[in-house]
Formats: C-alpha cells, sequence, structure tokens
C-alpha cells in the first residue's frame, strides 16, 4: 500500500490570457492577486495492490494447469483518490447603481466563507429544474457595491466541490514462452458512481436569483478523473 498526500497553493494575479484589462485596476495588477483557478489546496491518493492467493507459487490451488491458467495468479489493485474542490470568483449582474466601466464587478460579502458557502455538497432529493437545489451558496451573504464603488470580494476566494474518485483493476499475466506474455487487464472507474460537481452558477443577481449557487453539471470527461460515469476498460498487452 502506497499513500501520497499533497498540501499546496499556487497564486497568480490572473488566470485569463494575461491581459491587463479584466482587473480591479490597471495599475495595481497585485490587487488581483488571489489562488489560481488550477489550484488544489488537499490531495491524497493511496494505491493498494494485492496479489490473490491462488494458483502456482502461491498458497492455495497450486496444482493443475487448467485451474492455474484460468483462475490463478490475479492481482488486484484499488486507487482512491480524495482532493478539494478549485476556486472560483462571484461576480454579480443585474444591479441598480452605475460602475466605472472596464473593471473586474464583484460583489461585497457580507458573511463568513463558512455561512456562504455549504462544507459539503447536497443539492437534495431535486436536481431540476436548478431552483429546487439545495443552494451552495447563500444568496443573502452578498450585496451589490454602492455606485462607483468597487466590491469587497476578491478574486478566487470561495472554494467548488472536491472530488472523490474510486478506481479497481484486475490483471492477470499468462507466460507463454520464456519472451512471450500476455497481460488482460480490466480497469473501472467512478465505482461507486459518485458525482463530483463543477463550481455553482456564482452570479449574483437579485434581480434574478434562481440559479444562483446551484450546481448545474459535473466534472470530467469520458475518462477524465471527475467524471460522474461508471465506466470499465478493458485492456490486452502482448510482451516479447
Amino acid at each position: 500500500m502506497n499513500a501520497f498526500y499533497t498540501w499546496s497553493k499556487t497564486l497568480n494575479n490572473a488566470d485569463d490570457d494575461g491581459s491587463v484589462t479584466s482587473g480591479i485596476t490597471y495599475f495595481n495588477r497585485s490587487l488581483e492577486k488571489g489562488r489560481a483557478n488550477y489550484d488544489i489546496h488537499h490531495r491524497w491518493v493511496t494505491t493498494l495492490a494485492y496479489e490473490l492467493p491462488f494458483g502456482k507459487g502461491r498458497k492455495w490451488m497450486t496444482d493443475g494447469r487448467v485451474k492455474n491458467a484460468i483462475l490463478g495468479g490475479w492481482e488486484v489493485v484499488w486507487i482512491q483518490t480524495f482532493q478539494t474542490g478549485p476556486p472560483f470568483t462571484v461576480g454579480f449582474a443585474g444591479s441598480p447603481f452605475n460602475y466605472l466601466p472596464g473593471v473586474g464587478q464583484r460583489p461585497n460579502q457580507i458573511a463568513p466563507n463558512d455561512s456562504v458557502k455549504l462544507a459539503h455538497v447536497d443539492i437534495g432529493p431535486n436536481r431540476f429544474p436548478f431552483s429546487a437545489q439545495k443552494r451552495y451558496l447563500d444568496i443573502n451573504g452578498f450585496a451589490y457595491p454602492a455606485a462607483y464603488q468597487i466590491g469587497t470580494l476578491g478574486r478566487n476566494t470561495l472554494e467548488g466541490p472536491g472530488v472523490v474518485w474510486p478506481q479497481t483493476s484486475v490483471q492477470k499475466t499468462w507466460q507463454i514462452k520464456e519472451s512471450l506474455a500476455f497481460t488482460l487487464r480490466g480497469d473501472v472507474n467512478n465505482v461507486f458512481k459518485y458525482h463530483n460537481f463543477n463550481p455553482p452558477n456564482s452570479t449574483y443577481n437579485r434581480t434574478d436569483p434562481s440559479n444562483f449557487g446551484t450546481i448545474q453539471g459535473t466534472r470530467g470527461s469520458f475518462s477524465d478523473i471527475g467524471t460522474g460515469r461508471w465506466h470499465t476498460i478493458i485492456v490486452g498487452r502482448l510482451q516479447w
């Protein structure tokens, strides 16, 4: 068994193409300093490999060429990943006030992070419509800044849902000749079909609050870490 834990923090002052047109001010980019959008604070990966005790050279069922060829020599691997979510920025729309043009529009946060954001993702029994979910963000924890003022909320100050990602693999190698072997392996990703959610809708809008703080998708493509699908991969390898 191997276990790996990573505790990290990545900071930058822009998550776009590096232009200076998206920040609070053109003249002091340090005001935009914050967590990078790919920053993952905590990541724990555990790998467990176990040779099943059946077949030639192992504890049980050591005799019989047919039994050994079919049932002996199998190895099982389990990989479990836990990681915290990526940061995201809350913006706003629908304000009744006017603001300076060309600056980042972020609201005031009037409650601490542990009050405006759920500690764990639980959107409740209803996923659709989005407005029927339990909100990941509390709309009452934010407010519009006054006219021509900059909101107090920084960039990437809140954290999205994390990832729980189990994988398992079963494999066996047949030694055909001294210099020729064939390996068959089956991989299963997301064994328990755990849904790893994207960050929520983060546009604070008092005019239309129906979607603010709601989860509108899951992470990952078909084979990427975080996808909500349960899928298998069968691999055959001839080695000489």
